[in-house]
């Protein structure tokens, strides 16, 4: 009778504690987090913190945590703790300090006040999409301690932020983040919601964040001016590679043209890397299925490389 009762109580606490683990998972909802004295940004947190292993993500040049949804679903499916932010200045995030320009610096050093806030003290794999290529590369040379890998997903490479080629891309991302604002704030706005082609294939709260960002003249002047500042610095001091960290490239457009000449020097280097090039997905859609269970698989191999 005593054995049964305590083999009751057992299941009992351990019915408790699988509760306890169910409460603690996270499943993407957009949380503000104070990370410096009253200033916060936005994260999306997917699967349990104790997960075995751990990814922050940081979006392009445009994007918003909604930009890995998709990945970081199939990812905390296996065991992973995802997550993905939305820099300073951009939509639903706190604005920079006053005086504070948005350089890559800058944004790495809040990379590891997010890390240090939510108590992440173990490696991680960082992940990054189109210019976050630059922020990627950064952090890793900054603080190589913190990370196992790097995930550039279609990332602008070193070797393309030097010259013309990359003083163009600027441009062009003024161009758009400027003329987008004036739609934003005019009558014609209120359409986008209905003709948005919403390539990354959103439900419910990040597709409306998604969409809203869109429409958000604050979020798309901050965007067009974070290209500019990053523009100026990376051709005034260029952005090394970080290649003695492990990497895994997913390539789909020219934006990340460079990675060829990027991956030689891995080579050279004897680092770990891994490149799949999705040749049917553009800039965008290559982040939702099924090529974001390849992006998904690509970083399964890349933590198994950094423990090596």
């Amino acid at each position: 009778m005593q054995a049964l009762v305590l083999k009751l109580c057992l299941l009992f606490i351990l019915r408790v504690r699988k509760s306890e683990a169910v409460q603690e998972a996270f499943h993407g909802d957009a949380e503000k987090l104070a990370i410096e004295g009253d200033r916060s940004v936005v994260v999306a947190r997917y699967g349990v913190p104790d997960a075995g292993r751990v990814l922050l993500f940081d979006p392009g040049s445009f994007g918003i945590y909604a930009d890995f949804h998709h990945i970081a679903q199939h990812l905390a499916r296996e065991d992973w703790y995802v997550i993905a932010m939305t820099r300073a200045g951009m939509y639903q995030s706190d604005p920079l300090p006053e005086g504070q320009d948005p350089v890559p610096r800058f944004h790495v050093a809040d990379m590891a006040r997010v890390l240090d806030t939510l108590g992440i003290d173990r490696k991680v794999i960082l992940a990054g999409h189109s210019m976050a290529g630059v922020r990627l590369h950064m952090a890793g040379r900054i603080m190589p301690e913190r990370f196992r890998g790097l995930a550039l997903l279609d990332a602008v490479c070193p070797s393309q932020m030097r010259g013309l080629a990359w003083a163009g891309w600027v441009a062009w991302a003024q161009l758009i983040g400027r003329a987008g604002a004036r739609f934003a704030r005019s009558r014609m706005g209120g359409l986008m919601e209905s003709v948005h082609p919403n390539l990354l294939k959103l439900e419910g709260q990040p597709r409306n964040d998604k969409l809203a960002s869109v429409m958000s003249e604050k979020h798309l002047r901050c965007a067009a001016r974070e290209v500019a500042v990053t523009e100026r610095k990376a051709l005034g001091e260029p952005v090394e590679p970080a290649i003695k960290l492990p990497a895994f490239f997913a390539t789909a457009t020219q934006v990340s043209q460079g990675t060829s000449e990027l991956l030689r020097e891995y080579e050279k280097e004897g680092t770990w890397t891994r490149r799949i090039h999705l040749k049917n997905d553009g800039h965008m859609s290559m982040l939702t299925p099924p090529s974001s269970h390849l992006i998904a698989e690509g970083i399964d191999e890349l933590w198994e490389a950094g423990a090596r």
